[in-house]
């Protein structure tokens, strides 16, 4: 049942930044639309230290669209990977009270 719950539509949830010099930074950024009949909320969103995330923390109403701005630093990394970014939003499954979780990823080839 998804009434009274947000829905993150994302245009991509996987990027592939492909290949990437030891030091250098890449970014992107992942547009999404609310689907649902509730304002989303984003908590807080999680990742490896290697990344920084830019995101509005105001409410995003139905209908209404948000970005997430996701910056990676390859300095301290040695080999290539799959990265998570996990969204926790402030809004709650109505039957269980559990969070709302998303996720994103970036992958990348270090050269």
């Amino acid at each position: 049942d998804l009434k009274g719950v947000p829905i993150m539509q994302f245009k991509e949830r996987v990027v592939d930044f492909g290949e990437v010099k030891k030091g250098e930074k890449r970014e992107h950024t992942f547009e999404f639309a609310n689907l649902g009949d509730t304002p989303l909320r984003i908590g807080v969103i999680s990742a490896c230290d290697c990344t920084t995330t830019e995101y509005s923390t105001d409410p995003i109403p139905p209908g209404g669209k948000g970005k997430i701005r996701v910056v990676f630093d390859s300095t301290e990394k040695e080999h290539d990977e799959v990265i998570d970014v996990d969204i926790i939003l402030d809004n709650t499954e109505p039957d269980t009270g559990r969070p709302i979780i998303e996720r994103l990823q970036y992958k990348y080839t270090l050269r």
